[in-house]
């Protein structure tokens, strides 16, 4: 009976820390918190940027960085952008801004990692050196896993090493009107892996 009572009390204890740290964590999550650099401009402001320009560059900067911050302190996760580039993660940014002028640049980052949040890696990986033509990509071993299996899927089952992939790749980019590298490169991966 003693011993009954005591694990009762353990457990009760435990469940009385959990709900605290639980209180905690959503207090904390509610707290305000400032916006540092080209995050805490307006999406107005943002779509009307040079492309090339300073503050687009700046921007780049900016969101690697905080996506950078992401990869770290989320748990279980090694990279939100397993194959994303900073360019495209922009143009992404932009859709949202375009969409959402009234917000700032971080909100649209917030909902960039929501979305790219069910594609990330949540495992350490190495990267795998992919070349045809003399251009050359580095991709995630799981990514690349990926686009194997969906270009199967597609009805472009990649044989087996670099040459049946690329030759794959390259059937699947002239279906789909995109330029033929034959390498797993942005565009092709933008829409392959969607």
């Amino acid at each position: 009976m003693r011993r009954r009572q005591t694990a009762m009390w353990k457990a009760i204890s435990a469940l009385t820390l959990l709900l605290s740290m639980l209180a905690q964590s959503a207090s904390a999550q509610e707290m305000p918190y400032v916006v540092e650099g080209p995050g805490r401009a307006s999406c107005a402001a943002f779509t009307e940027w040079e492309p090339e320009g300073l503050q687009r560059q700046l921007s780049a900067a900016w969101l690697t960085g905080y996506l950078t911050a992401h990869n770290r302190f989320m748990p279980d996760i090694f990279d939100l952008t397993a194959w994303q580039s900073p360019g495209l993660l922009l143009g992404l940014l932009e859709q949202y801004c375009a969409a959402h002028p009234e917000e700032i640049v971080e909100r649209g980052a917030q909902e960039l990692i929501a979305y790219l949040l069910p594609r990330a890696l949540t495992d350490e990986a190495d990267l795998v050196t992919l070349q045809n033509d003399g251009s050359v990509v580095f991709v995630y071993r799981p990514v690349l896993a990926q686009v194997r299996a969906a270009l199967a899927a597609a009805g472009y089952a990649p044989g087996s090493g670099e040459t049946g992939l690329s030759d794959a790749l390259a059937a699947y980019q002239m279906a789909e009107q995109l330029e033929q590298t034959g390498l797993p490169d942005q565009p092709t991966l933008s829409r392959l892996l969607q």
